[in-house]
């Protein structure tokens, strides 16, 4: 086991990264510059205490913010949710915050929608507030806000649904269960798919409308006013095939430096293994999630939005220096890819279909951090809420 309470702060890579080479170089200081301190664009981010603002809304920000503390991250089914989980486990890790917690796993509620009951009490402050809250949830907000300060920014991910579907099904071989392979969809008909039942109650059709606490076949009245809602309730809504793009964009919401945002990508099935579909079958999968296609391509287009108000130049160059960062980081930590349950991994993946990584840097607290699966992070959190709140080991 490393020491994590030996962590107090960032090494010195912030300092190598300036000798990395001219054209880095001059990506690197525009995308540092480029942060909502420094008045570059009039795209311009602060955080709000009313946690309706959202990202594409409103008028332009002053160029003033300060880090935000209190997130709450939905953390959405087989939409690279686990990346961008990792950035907030560190962070919070980091700065000491505290998390809404379960006593053991990483699920704070799903099929059943989330009640507060559900974190453990024991791991919550004086307050019976956190400041982050980034477990798999099924959206609740009137008592997911129970447990947030007034001031939390709301964030979720969404993913095309046909790629979703597709990756739910075999990531959680839902073949043995439904007694067909993907492949045979575009031959049934559209109703007995539609019947199929929840696997484990859990996973199905329109899967992201149900994390996001709606029944999956709401008509398309219901549909419209649900999805203007979630627009309403959160600052933003990433997009998994845009992931660079949106971190671009969280980092800014929040006010973190790019540094905050650097992560390897996590429980992601390695290329090798993923099946291709012909257009049939993604034609019927899209039929089948025709709710979460409605969704996905309202918050494409909001993403687009932000995109075009933030800059496509400035973007375009941000993206490019978050990439160049993260090749930092990697060759740093030493890290290599190899298969998920690989026996040289000290933490083993949920599957062997995805990549883990093994690290050379076995010093770094925040190398093992970024390397480490779900499960043994979340552990780690856990240990060091426990310390922070002074509760017996």
């Amino acid at each position: 086991m490393f020491c994590m309470s030996c962590f107090t702060g960032w090494n010195p890579r912030q300092v190598k990264t300036a000798a990395v080479g001219v054209v880095a170089v001059m990506l690197l200081s525009l995308f540092l510059l480029s942060t909502p301190d420094t008045p570059t664009s009039s795209f311009f981010l602060t955080p709000s205490s009313l946690s309706g603002e959202s990202l594409w809304g409103g008028t332009p920000r002053a160029p003033q913010c300060s880090p935000v503390n209190h997130v709450f991250f939905l953390k959405t089914h087989k939409c690279a949710s686990s990346t961008v989980q990792n950035i907030f486990l560190r962070y919070g890790y980091r700065h000491n915050l505290t998390f809404a917690l379960p006593t053991a796993g990483n699920y704070l509620g799903n099929p059943q929608p989330f009640h507060s009951g559900m974190v453990a009490k024991w791991l919550l402050p004086a307050s019976g507030k956190v400041d982050l809250f980034v477990l798999h949830t099924r959206l609740n907000p009137g008592q997911h806000s129970t447990v947030l300060h007034n001031d939390t920014f709301w964030i979720t991910i969404v993913r095309d649904p046909a790629a979703l579907y597709e990756s739910l099904f075999n990531f959680f071989h839902m073949n043995y269960a439904y007694g067909m392979q993907l492949s045979e969809f575009s031959d049934r008909p559209i109703q007995d798919l539609m019947a199929l039942p929840r696997y484990g109650g859990k996973f199905g059709r329109n899967q992201m409308l149900f994390d996001l606490g709606y029944p999956d076949n709401l008509s398309v009245v219901d549909l419209r006013r649900a999805i203007d809602d979630l627009d309403r309730q959160f600052n933003l809504v990433m997009i998994s095939e845009l992931m660079d793009e949106s971190l671009v964009l969280m980092r800014h919401l929040l006010c973190w430096t790019p540094h905050d945002v650097v992560v390897f990508t996590k429980n992601a099935r390695r290329q090798e293994v993923k099946p291709k579909m012909d257009p049939r079958t993604l034609q019927t999968l899209r039929e089948l999630n025709s709710a979460d296609v409605l969704l996905y391509d309202h918050f494409l287009a909001r993403h687009r939005e932000a995109v075009h108000k933030f800059g496509q130049q400035r973007m375009a160059d941000e993206v490019a220096a978050l990439r160049s960062l993260r090749d930092e980081y990697y060759e740093d930590c030493g890290a290599r890819k190899v298969k998920g349950r690989d026996a040289s991994l000290k933490f083993k993946e949920y599957s062997g279909l995805v990549s883990g990584y093994v690290t050379d840097n076995n010093t770094d607290t925040n190398c093992q951090m970024l390397s480490m699966p779900e499960l043994p992070l979340i552990d780690t959190v856990r240990r060091h809420q426990k310390m922070l709140l002074g509760v017996n080991l």
